[in-house]
Formats: structure tokens, sequence, C-alpha cells
């Protein structure tokens, strides 16, 4: 045999290992690996819950590990970071500043509740922040104070690599918060969504999150009609998804598999996740791209920041200098006690009658003479213990500051808007699950009503009485006047009350702040005890048990 005939047979293995391991680190370089850190609907609860999960300082503690842990990283917000606790009735948006560059978030996009307090608070808290803030179905030209303030989008520069970051807030921020009347909210999440990202693709950006706040189930619909996003990460509807933890373990159930995966417009797969609510979880996705920027894998789920986790020095520093007055409001007596639980937990008033909507809206006819009170349920943000009842528990109930309303209504227009209050509820079988609830929902004073969830929306209401000086009950007239109490936020056509909008008649908005009335309420009748007793009423279907 010719002797080079003879090497080039016998290096020839030897040619094709080092191609092959030559091929594999070609491949191993184009590929890039993200961990995307997350959070949602943490409402300023900063500290841990009764169990001792959850918390800023925990939080800070893993995000320090898995960045520690991994090359590359990004951690996202996907909003309402305002109202909940007396950490934002004192600082209004401020303490979030401090807390999220301490962290060092790198995007967020806004949620219907950075709009509480006005242009003016969100303008300060945007302004404060260290990264992007994204959000492109909103137009802010009008505003003098926001119109520079956000982005549609984003691109971040992570390990060599940019990542799209594209976000999305609630269309329906208009009627459930208080943003400026100047600001126009676009619907059509697709499209906006769908042009932002094609944009990033023409500038050469194939990695794209959505961070929104829309809620689990319109994505049922929507990412169906998306393209060019890789993940989504979303917040609005509170929805825990998670492998592990199934209700024994951080008193949330999952709703489901951690990523969830969707289908888009062209076949691709889409990641969906989101990480419950209160700063008591922290979601991690690990995400694989090849070099086209196609996910290959994606997985992993949220951690739950348990007692067992080290708090971060640093965290707790900042959050033991934000309490001191917080614990001052929390601690400031009111002179008042209830010998019952206050139940006013968001998956029970906004399905049925609960303690707390009963003792809020019986307070608002109290405070004003009102033969009606309607309240709604995402006006009531927490449960009171049985005990002494301190103004911080108070004002953590009523966090909003609204102002007591008066007007006079037509039975019809009562009955119309009760028909908004039930418009939302979804039946399954029989059952109306406590998960993704509307805040319309009407707690109720002076009158009862029944509803069937199965009907039509709009035609749901089946029965309303009225209830007399005397205490007795008769079916409402619907070409009666009746003197009606509510807040400012529902009058003037919040959550769907476009009803008390356009046909209150005498309309008065500027009555005591809400939180003022309950708290009198309390002192003057104390001991209180309320019960459910009957004012609401759900026919033909049941509410699945609590967990």
């Amino acid at each position: 045999m010719n002797s080079r005939k003879s090497l080039v047979i016998l290096f020839l293995p030897v040619l094709m290992l080092i191609f092959s391991l030559g091929m594999l680190a070609q491949d191993e370089e184009e590929s890039f690996s993200l961990t995307i850190m997350h959070t949602n609907d943490t409402h300023s609860y900063h500290e841990p819950d009764g169990d001792g999960n959850g918390g800023v300082a925990r939080q800070a503690t893993v995000v320090k590990e898995i960045r520690a842990e991994v090359e590359n990283s990004v951690l996202l917000d996907a909003g309402d970071r305002f109202t909940g606790t007396l950490y934002h009735t004192t600082y209004v948006g401020q303490d979030q500043v401090q807390i999220m560059n301490l962290l060092g978030y790198d995007a967020m996009t806004l949620g219907n509740h950075e709009f509480d307090n006005g242009d003016e608070i969100l303008a300060a808290f945007i302004e404060g922040l260290g990264f992007p803030v994204v959000s492109t179905n909103i137009d802010f030209s009008g505003s003098d104070l926001l119109a520079e303030a956000t982005v549609p989008y984003a691109i971040l520069e992570v390990g060599g690599q940019q990542i799209g970051i594209i976000g999305l807030t609630t269309a329906d921020t208009p009627i459930i918060a208080n943003p400026g009347d100047e600001l126009v909210f676009s619907d059509d999440y697709a499209t906006v969504a769908n042009e932002a990202a094609a944009e990033l693709t023409e500038q050469g950006v194939n990695k794209i999150i959505l961070v929104t706040h829309v809620g689990y189930g319109v994505y049922e619909e929507l990412i169906p009609d998306l393209e060019n996003i890789d993940v989504v990460v979303d917040g609005h509807s509170h929805t825990l998804f998670s492998n592990a933890f199934t209700g024994s373990i951080g008193g949330a159930r999952s709703s489901g598999e951690y990523p969830q995966e969707f289908a888009d417009a062209t076949g691709s797969t889409v990641y969906y996740v989101q990480a419950g609510q209160y700063t008591k979880y922290l979601g991690r996705l690990d995400v694989e791209f090849d070099a086209a920027g196609v996910v290959t894998s994606a997985g992993g789920d949220v951690i739950l920041l348990s007692p067992y986790i080290e708090p971060d020095l640093e965290a707790s520093v900042l959050i033991a200098e934000l309490s001191v007055p917080v614990q001052a409001l929390r601690d400031t007596p009111i002179n008042a006690e209830t010998s019952v639980f206050l139940t006013g937990q968001r998956n029970v008033c906004r399905v049925e009658e609960c303690t707390l909507g009963n003792l809020i809206a019986d307070a608002l006819r109290a405070e004003t003479g009102a033969q009606i009170a309607i309240v709604n349920a995402g006006g009531i943000r927490s449960d009171i213990e049985e005990g002494d009842i301190t103004l911080g528990e108070v004002l953590t109930v009523q966090p909003f500051g609204n102002t007591t309303s008066t007007f006079s209504a037509t039975g019809a227009d009562i009955v119309a808007a009760l028909e908004n209050g039930v418009s939302t509820i979804v039946v399954e079988d029989g059952v109306v699950a406590r998960a993704d609830l509307s805040g319309r929902f009407p707690q109720v004073s002076g009158i009862r009503y029944s509803f069937d969830p199965n009907l039509e929306a709009g035609s749901r209401i089946v029965g309303v009485d009225v209830q007399a000086e005397d205490g007795t009950f008769s079916p409402i007239d619907l070409e009666a006047t009746y003197t009606v109490v509510t807040n400012n936020f529902v009058r003037n056509g919040g959550d769907g009350y476009s009803i008390f909008a356009e046909n209150a008649v005498d309309p008065y908005d500027f009555g005591r702040v809400d939180y003022e009335v309950l708290a009198d309420y309390l002192a003057t009748n104390t001991p209180v005890a309320p019960e459910v007793e009957g004012r609401i009423t759900m026919v033909n279907a049941t509410v699945a048990p609590l967990e």
C-alpha cells in the first residue's frame, strides 16, 4: 500500500474527530443560555407574610444566588408594584424606586395600579428607576409628564447578545384605575406587540420577551396571533404556575405547569409564565436559544421565598428603614375591636357576600343616610383579624383613599349596575372558580339581590329587594328613585359602572375619605360582629371551595 495513502487512512478517524469537536464547539459558541427571573403583582408587599414566606430581603438573596450561578440573566417585573399595603400609602411609589434599584431590575411594564395615584406620582416613580419601563399599547404623547417616560420596547445587552423587551398594559386600565384622560390605551394587543417585535427583528434582535400586565385568560386567545415572540412574562390575574407547589406549601395552588406552552401564528412555541403575587415567589425560567434565536429548550419553576432562605443584609436594612413610619401607622389605635374574623380576601369578596363587604357598605349608609350602598369588591384589599383594630389595618383594607359619593338613581339603573357587577363571572360545569375574578363584584347594604351566572351577561340579575326603614324587604321599583352611596371611583364609571357616570342624579363625589368613614363606624359600633346574612344569592351554580 502506498505509504502516503496509509497515513491518510490512519489519520482519517482522527481528522473526523477533530472536525466533530470543532463543530460541537462552534455550536456551543452559537447557542445562548438565558435565565429570566420575574415577579408580578407584588403590590408593595415588602415583608414576609404571617407564615414567614416571601419578602424583598429573601428575594434579594435568591436573585444574587442565581446571578452568581448563571452567566446570563435578566430580572423583569410585570406590573402592579403599587397599592396594597401601608408601604404604598406612606411612600406612594418611592419605596419601589429604592427596592427595585437595589434588586437590579432590568425592565418592567406598567400594571393598572401604577395609575392609581395620577400622572405626577407615576412620573416621579418612573424617573427614579434605573432601568426602562416598557409599554407599547399606551399612547402617552398627550401627557406633558409621561410623554417621554416610557418606551414601547427596550433592547438589553446580555452576555454579548441583544434581548428585546416589549411591554403591554391592560386596556381596562381606564375602567379599573385612574389614568389621565390624555392617555390612550389600545386593546389590539397582538397587533401592537407584533409591530414592536417586527421592528426589533429588523434591527437584528432575535430573542424577544413580551412583559405584560393583561392576565392569563387573555393569552389563551392572544398568543395564537403573535409572531417573533419567544417568552411571555405576565401579571394582572395573580396566577401561580408551578410544577411543585400545590397548596400544601406557600399557601397557594398552582394553576398549571411552569412554563405554559402555546403555539403562535407560525406554529412556533411561546413560553408563558406568571409567579403568583405579593412577593411570595420569584419566577425562574431557563431558556436556551440556538444561533438563529430559536428556543431549543425552556424550563424552570417559581421559587418560594421561604423562611429557610437567609434574608439579604442590604435589603433587610432598607426594609427596616422604610418600615419605621409604616409601623407607627400600623399601631395607631382607633378604639375599636371585632369579635369575629373579618373576611376581605379577593377570592371571597369578588364572588360572594363577605363580612367586610357588608361592614363597609353599612358604614357608607350610616355616614350618609342613603337607602342603598354598593361597594366594588376590588376596593377591599385585606382581612382584619379578630380583636383590637388599628388604623393600619383599616388603611390596608382600603388603601386607595377614595371619597364617599352620593347620588340618586332609578331602580332600573341600580339593577343595571348590579348586572355590571356580576357580568364577568365565568361558570364551568356549574362551578365558579375563585381565580381571575373581577373587582367590580358588588357588595351591598340596604338591598339584597340574587343572580344566575349561567345566564347571558346583562341578564343575570333575577331578583332585587330593597330594605325599608322597619327592616322589611320588598321588590325594587324600576321606575322609582332611590338614594345611593358608593365611592367616587365607582360613581365616575370605574370597574365598568358607567351607568352611574352617565345617569346619576345630583351626584356629590367629595364626601369623606372611605377609610375615615370605616374607622369611625368601627369605633362607634365596637365591638363589631358582621355576618353573612343572605344579601347576595347565587342560583343554579356553586362557588369552588376555598383552598
